[in-house]
C-alpha cells in the first residue's frame, strides 16, 4: 500500500519530463485531428504551462496520495487508500484510452504501460484479503474517482495560479 505514492511518482516523471516539448511537437497534430481538445487546451493556457507549471500540480497529487496512503495504514482506514488507488488506476486507463485515440506516443504511455501491473496485483491482493466487501469497495470506487476529479481541479487551479506569478516574475 505504502507503495502507491512512489509508483504515482514514477508515472508522472514521464509527464513532468516529457510533456512540455511534447506539445510543442504536437500542438499542430493535434490542431489538425482534434481541434475541439486542441482548442480547449488553449483556452485555458495549457500550451503556456511550464514544465515547472506542470510540476506544481502533480507536487499536489503527490501530497495528496501520500498524505492518504501514510493516514490510511496507520489508522487502519483501508478505504481511504482503495479510494485513492481506484483514482490512480482510473486515471491509467484514461492514459491508455488517450494512447488508443492518438495512436502514437504521449507522454504517460511507458509509465502506465509499466505501472499498470502494479495496480492490478494491488487490486487482486486487496480483494483477497477481504478488507472490504464488493459493494464497499464499489462505494470507495465512486469516492476515490469524485475526489480524484475534485483534486485535479485544484490542482489546476493551484498550476494556473503558479504560471500567472511566474509570467509576472
Amino acid at each position: 500500500m505504502l507503495l502507491l505514492p512512489v509508483v504515482f511518482m514514477i508515472h508522472e516523471y514521464e509527464e513532468i519530463i516529457m510533456l512540455r516539448h511534447w506539445l510543442d511537437r504536437n500542438r499542430d497534430e493535434l490542431k489538425r485531428r482534434f481541434p475541439r481538445f486542441e482548442q480547449f487546451l488553449a483556452h485555458r493556457g495549457h500550451f503556456d504551462y511550464s514544465t515547472a507549471t506542470f510540476a506544481i500540480g502533480t507536487a499536489h497529487e503527490f501530497i495528496l496520495i501520500s498524505v492518504i496512503s501514510l493516514s490510511a495504514v496507520w489508522i487502519d482506514a483501508y478505504q481511504w487508500w482503495f479510494a485513492a488507488f481506484t483514482g490512480y488506476s482510473i486515471h491509467l486507463i484514461v492514459h491508455l484510452a488517450q494512447w488508443a485515440i492518438y495512436r502514437k506516443y504521449i507522454p504517460v504511455i511507458i509509465t502506465t504501460i509499466l505501472t499498470l501491473p502494479y495496480c492490478v496485483y494491488a487490486f487482486v491482493e486487496f480483494a483477497k484479503a477481504s478488507i472490504l466487501s464488493p459493494s464497499q469497495m464499489f462505494l470507495w470506487s465512486v469516492v476515490g474517482i469524485i475526489l480524484t476529479m475534485l483534486s485535479l481541479l485544484s490542482a489546476f487551479f493551484l498550476m494556473r495560479k503558479f504560471q500567472q506569478w511566474q509570467e509576472k516574475h
